[in-house]
């Protein structure tokens, strides 16, 4: 269903439309300036039940995507827009590869506007939405944890993670066509999956928890497209 959605929101977004005043199609890239992995992990033997907690630095985490959007004619400062892209973050026994899928809303504000550019020359903005994540996570504390593959519906059908896309960040249009900016992004979701030593005879079952929350300075070039 929500593969569905998006390829319907895709196309809406990219529709040759007449009444859409403003397209633009953003490519972007970055790293972490912060982010941790709360983990909590137990296992389960013939010799009892144990478990672990601990809140891990991800001390590297890079992204990069590709978002494309439309502002409305009448009211520029708004519009909507979707986003997809990459994320890599690793710690200490934290490994996560996340394809978060986003469908968005956004504001901005048109300063310094001329006739040929009415979104502005500079361009404060503001996005809020959800995230779809596919995702490989990786985590081991311990001695227990283990891997999972999630919300990949070419491989499975387990639902996809969910989390908040929040981002705000400043545009700055040195011509008609072409803006560059630089955005904060916050980032936020929980993964749990459990674990077995074995699928024929284990011995050793599990379930791990994490809550990874990582916050992304990007930088980027926008493709502006007016009807």
């Amino acid at each position: 269903m929500a593969a569905r959605v998006s390829f319907v929101c895709m196309l809406l977004i990219l529709s040759p439309v007449k009444t859409w005043a403003e397209g633009f199609l953003d490519v972007y890239g970055g790293s972490s300036i912060g982010g941790t992995a709360d983990v909590r992990v137990s296992e389960s033997t013939s010799s009892g039940t144990r478990s672990a907690q601990a809140s891990i630095d991800l001390s590297s985490a890079a992204a990069f995507g590709i978002r494309a959007g439309l502002w409305f004619p009448t009211y520029n400062w708004i519009g909507f827009g979707m986003d997809f892209g990459y994320l890599k973050a690793d710690g200490p026994g934290v490994s996560i590869d996340a394809f978060p899928l986003s469908l968005l809303l956004a504001l901005r504000a048109p300063l310094f506007a001329t006739p040929d550019r009415p979104g502005g020359r500079l361009q404060p903005y503001a996005m809020g939405g959800i995230s779809l994540y596919a995702m490989d996570a990786s985590v081991q504390y311990d001695g227990m944890g283990g891997s999972t593959s999630k919300g990949k519906w070419y491989l499975d059908s387990s639902a996809p993670v969910a989390g908040p896309y929040l981002a705000a960040g400043l545009t700055w249009a040195p011509s008609v066509n072409i803006a560059v900016f630089a955005e904060y992004r916050y980032l936020h979701f929980n993964v749990g999956f459990d674990t077995t030593n074995s699928y024929i005879l284990p011995t050793a079952n599990g379930r791990v928890d994490t809550s990874v929350t990582t916050q992304l300075l990007l930088f980027g070039v926008s493709y502006r497209s007016r009807k």
